[in-house]
């Protein structure tokens, strides 16, 4: 879903009297989405597994609405309700028809300062989907090899803590509600809302949010990158092995000045195709050409202060490595030398392409980026940011690459021990 509709399309960015800083985008549009963002991700979090709780706590029970009103209350009104987590931040978010803005604020804010946390939600819902969550994750060899390459790259802590409660380190419901009256103040909150207008968003945070508590505001733990290797056999529900093994290579990229460079040298590499059916131009997407059943991509997962950068090599077993090679080496082609004009203007288009989907493009993804920009004091323009990236040049690019061949490693590899690469086999 376009957040950008027929008619005038506006986005604003600032602070409201009670220090909650917020964005409106494209106020013309028929059903509105609302998002509070707190900082309550594992990185802020106390424990393990607290995070995963108090998103799987969201819209149970209030001091003045039980989990059962909540449902029928969105429901009656035509709306939905969902929460969603990442490594800093936790998101709220309601979606409904325009005209009903006033009810999902008040029950928005109302989970935000008035959660129960009762006992026996605890135990009898939410503690039953945190190892659901973890099962179906488990399954997943994107989602569990990007959690293990972040816990390696960073030892379990800080933006290594996993998303995931685990049922061997039990969350207690004390640490939960602890959390909460620290994540859920004032200090702490951004609100990004689409279809409504500046106006009505600011008359909305001071009607309903005036009486969250201002707190303090959290601050993220220094990020300290160790690098390192992991692997693990992965297999399906039944116990059989996956058609495909999985192989990540990343370095630490958050401590360089440039990190439209970053955005760029992704776009450069590629791996993804703009067209369906065809494997496309770049030098990770011809590698899926040349090795049967390759599916070779750039990442990135940048953080506040922090970041990865890096490969995904997916290939049945025995074609891992080569494929791997194949993708080191165009890191390398790329550190070697500034890249050719017509491959380094594609990647700015690519990159400036991305960034404005992810300011305008499906709501969840634009929403989740605002937040994050909002909450660390980033841009929140999208002129600016697309700016940023024009002015990145192709030597930024190969300098980057050269400098991230010189550090240290991360790997991952999920599937056949055996078969999978380390490191010093591919630089």
């Amino acid at each position: 879903m376009s957040l950008r509709a027929a008619g005038a399309s506006r986005a604003f960015s600032t602070s409201t009297p009670s220090s909650i800083p917020f964005i409106a985008l494209n106020e013309s549009a028929p059903v509105v989405s609302l998002t509070v963002a707190a900082r309550a991700g594992p990185r802020y979090e106390p424990a393990e597994g607290v995070a995963h709780a108090l998103k799987n706590f969201a819209f149970r029970s209030t001091d003045s609405r039980s989990a059962l009103r909540i449902v029928r209350e969105a429901e009656l009104n035509g709306g939905a309700l969902s929460a969603a987590l990442n490594k800093e931040h936790l998101l709220l978010t309601a979606e409904f028809l325009k005209g009903d803005e006033s009810h999902f604020a008040d029950l928005l804010a109302d989970v935000v300062r008035s959660s129960k946390y009762n006992k026996f939600e605890f135990k009898e819902d939410v503690v039953p989907s945190l190892a659901a969550d973890l099962e179906q994750a488990s399954q997943d060899p994107i989602v569990s090899g990007l959690e293990a390459l972040q816990a390696t790259a960073y030892r379990y802590t800080g933006v290594g803590s996993t998303l995931f409660a685990n049922p061997a380190v039990p969350v207690k419901l004390d640490d939960v509600k602890s959390f909460a009256s620290k994540a859920f103040t004032r200090s702490n909150l951004a609100i990004v809302a689409s279809g409504l207008s500046h106006e009505q968003v600011e008359a909305l945070i001071a009607q309903n949010f005036a009486d969250v508590p201002a707190g303090e505001s959290l601050l993220p733990p220094p990020a300290q990158y160790y690098g390192g290797d992991h692997r693990a056999p992965i297999s399906d529900a039944h116990g059989h092995p996956l058609p495909q093994d999985h192989f990540f290579l990343a370095f630490e990229a958050g401590s360089h000045s440039n990190p439209a460079a970053v955005a760029v040298l992704q776009a450069l590499l590629g791996g993804e195709s703009s067209v369906k059916w065809s494997h496309g131009i770049t030098p990770l997407a011809r590698i899926n050409q040349q090795v049967d059943g390759a599916n070779v991509r750039s990442f990135n997962t940048i953080s506040q202060g922090t970041g990865l950068v890096g490969l995904h090599v997916a290939a049945p077993q025995g074609k891992v490595t080569d494929a791997a090679k194949m993708a080191v080496q165009a890191l390398q082609n790329v550190a070697s030398g500034a890249p050719a004009a017509e491959d380094f203007n594609r990647a700015v288009a690519n990159a400036k392409f991305s960034a404005a989907m992810r300011h305008e493009g499906a709501r969840h993804v634009a929403h989740e980026a605002l937040s994050a920009a909002l909450l660390s004091n980033g841009t929140t323009s999208l002129e600016e940011k697309l700016s940023i990236i024009e002015n990145v040049q192709a030597s930024d690019v190969s300098s980057l690459a050269e400098s991230l061949l010189k550090s240290k490693p991360t790997t991952t590899g999920l599937g056949s021990l055996k078969q999978l690469p380390y490191a010093e086999e591919l630089l």
